[in-house]
């Protein structure tokens, strides 16, 4: 990976995470909706490689007109610099370290670790045609959702009735109310998205626990997946193109995920994880690249 890690044990990087999303939450802002249409989505200035997981929408939340980062290596090696009085950005990664046991036995151990990364507004000093110009391209988001579903591997069957959408997991069905029930199309793809997103926790599928213990409405378990869900049809709408127009952000709502994030500081990064694994799926994305933020992601969900 292209990045300096901070070799501080103390460091607890599950409260930085938190500590930063309950900010936003506070403020007002939903971290897993911010839309990355314009901006484009989060990525490495060099590598082009995206950012993943909980990693997205740290840098999203940051609204710079370009989602271009560097780390400080990288800056260095292009003969670049940081602006007076700017700071670096949080990202975050697992690190495997190995620890005798007492049996004498050497087993692999995870560590949350993180670096930071600058965006290219906060720099100086580029090599010239460094930052490509954005390339707008029209295409059709509408059919691009459609795509999206009907090129699901194992997608779960989805019949149009009643007034309620939701998945099903005894069955492992869809039920969706008709588009023409919708304010918009736009509308009809996120709320399905959502319901994608459950499916993909069935157990012939990723097998989360969240989902195929059937927690109870309410639960903390319950809590999560509706977290996970909701993070994962948010990067389904930036994927595509498409905005949400039924978000809620009521002053409740929001004050309802900042309990639940101070109670459980892993909670966030532990949903993102799930999230970007669903997605995957949907997308029948696999990364051919080893020790990459792909993996880390998943290790994230783990944890």
């Amino acid at each position: 990976m292209e990045s300096t890690t901070n070799s501080s044990a103390k460091v607890d990087v599950y409260q930085i995470v938190t500590n930063r999303m309950i900010e936003l939450l506070e403020a007002g802002t939903l971290p897993w909706q911010k839309p990355w249409t314009e901006p484009g989505i989060p990525m490495n200035a060099i590598s082009k490689r995206p950012y993943r997981g909980i990693n997205l929408w740290l840098l999203l939340s940051l609204d710079y007109e370009r989602n271009l980062f560097l780390t400080w290596d990288q800056l260095k090696k292009i003969g670049g610099s940081v602006k007076h009085g700017e700071h670096g950005h949080v990202v975050i990664f697992w690190k495997t370290q190995k620890k005798e046991e007492a049996d004498g036995q050497e087993k692999k151990h995870s560590l949350l670790r993180y670096y930071k990364v600058f965006n290219i507004a906060q720099c100086k000093d580029l090599p010239e045609g460094f930052v490509e110009p954005i390339e707008k391209e029209e295409h059709n988001v509408l059919k691009e959702c459609k795509v999206i579903i009907d090129t699901m591997p194992q997608r779960p069957p989805i019949a149009t009735k009643g007034r309620e959408a939701f998945y099903h997991i005894l069955e492992d069905y869809i039920t969706m109310p008709s588009q023409r029930m919708f304010k918009t199309k736009e509308s009809y793809y996120a709320v399905l998205f959502h319901e994608l997103v459950h499916s993909t926790g069935h157990e012939k599928r990723l097998n989360r626990p969240s989902i195929a213990e059937m927690a109870e409405f309410g639960s903390d378990m319950y809590s999560f997946e509706e977290l996970v869900a909701e993070m994962g049809s948010a990067y389904l709408c930036s994927f595509t193109g498409i905005l949400n127009k039924q978000i809620m952000n009521s002053a409740a709502y929001m004050a309802g995920w900042v309990k639940k994030l101070k109670d459980d500081k892993k909670l966030i990064i532990k949903a993102a994880g799930n999230a970007q694994k669903a997605v995957d799926y949907i997308l029948n994305y696999k990364d051919s690249e080893s020790g990459n933020e792909v993996e880390q992601s998943e290790m994230i969900a783990d944890k």
